[in-house]
């Protein structure tokens, strides 16, 4: 079985932040698996466009490759540092229909300037799909506890931008999830 479907519920994921055929969305930190990217790319089709975003240049062309191999013409790879506002430039603003940050945020210390990047890009009425390690639930793999993220922190950095929570959820044993509305 893929680690997407053990570790995280990516289709979960993906059907709770209500993608469909022709949006435009964004796996921001998309790692080297590009989970959210090529499974979400499938469900928006031809019409729409999947986003790969990595800070990590040499992990982008193995998800090209894979979305290729995969039949998945619609996904575009975009180095970028989301920690810096407007350094994500092959997406404008007010462009996503749909944002997921995935296993993202306990990597960085700014936080906030991630969330910041991501609203910037996401349209009115867009959404944003969070999910992180659970704070205090023991795994044999994943972050130290000092690093992982509390949901509250990052429920509090929407309210400072504006964006609504629709849902709170558990998106696997060990992550939690959070879907907001810009």
């Amino acid at each position: 079985m893929p680690y997407n479907t053990i570790i995280i519920d990516a289709p979960g994921v993906i059907k709770k932040a209500g993608v469909k055929p022709g949006d435009i969305i964004a796996d921001l930190g998309t790692g080297r698996e590009g989970r959210m990217a090529l499974s979400a790319g499938r469900i928006v089709g031809e019409h729409g466009i999947a986003y790969a975003v990595d800070v990590v240049k040499s992990i982008l062309p193995t998800i090209a490759t894979k979305a290729k191999v995969h039949g998945i013409n619609n996904v575009q790879t975009v180095w970028s540092n989301l920690e810096i506002y407007g350094a994500t430039r092959a997406i404008t603003d007010n462009a996503l229909d749909v944002a997921f940050l995935v296993t993202t945020l306990f990597q960085s210390k700014q936080r906030m300037k991630i969330m910041q990047e991501t609203y910037r890009m996401m349209k009115p009425g867009a959404r944003l799909a969070v999910v992180d390690w659970k704070p205090g639930v023991s795994a044999p793999f994943g972050p130290e506890e000092a690093v992982r993220v509390h949901p509250e922190e990052i429920k509090g950095y929407a309210t400072e931008l504006s964006m609504q929570l629709i849902e709170e959820f558990d998106a696997g044993q060990y992550h939690w999830g959070l879907i907001f509305v810009k």
